[in-house]
């Protein structure tokens, strides 16, 4: 919720969407939030990649007749499927078209785009995986900041710097325990 508010703030949210209805007083705006969005020829898995880096910043708005995110305008008509993928840290919206364009769009959680009625939309619970590059570039980033802090450590013993490093390196091994499948217990 926090991070949605804080997300919803930076992307001045509020503004753009009354700016849109003073522009288009015939459309509601029924869900507003920021986004990181992406436009793809084909339906792509999603995953931790180079792409987000370079992704549409924007603000995506559902109103009762089309899907907004800057000048991208999606007819909810032309929508023939519609994913919500819950992930640890937000939402993937994945949306397909009859035209043959696929989008995700990167969301903080909001129930309200479960709730809403205008887009038949699966709900899924999931993870992102990691590209190729993706994956070789977070290890390159950890074995540097892991040299690092050691080298910190080694110099100047448990100094603040050497704490900030510890909690970068969380940090960036978080997403990569993902890849260890541990055994279930009973």
């Amino acid at each position: 919720m926090l991070d949605r508010m804080i997300v919803n703030t930076a992307y001045l949210v509020r503004s753009r969407v009354k700016k849109f209805k003073e522009q288009h007083p015939e459309e509601e705006v029924i869900i507003s939030d920021g986004t990181k969005a992406r436009k793809m020829s084909s339906n792509q898995d999603a995953q931790y990649e180079m792409g987000w880096a370079t992704a549409r910043r924007d603000v995506l708005m559902l109103t009762t007749k089309n899907l907004r995110c800057g000048d991208w305008v999606i007819p909810l008509s032309t929508i023939q499927e519609a994913t919500l993928l819950h992930i640890s840290g937000g939402s993937l919206l994945k949306v397909s078209t009859s035209d043959g364009a696929h989008y995700q769009f990167g969301l903080q959680r909001n129930p309200a785009w479960e709730k809403q009625s205008l887009i038949s939309l699966e709900v899924e619970q999931g993870a992102l995986g990691f590209s190729i590059v993706s994956l070789v570039f977070r290890l390159l980033v950890l074995v540097a900041i892991t040299t690092f802090t050691v080298q910190i450590y080694l110099a100047n013993g448990f100094s603040l710097s050497f704490i900030l490093g510890l909690l970068i390196i969380a940090w960036l091994v978080s997403p990569l325990l993902r890849l260890i499948k541990f055994p279930k217990t009973r």
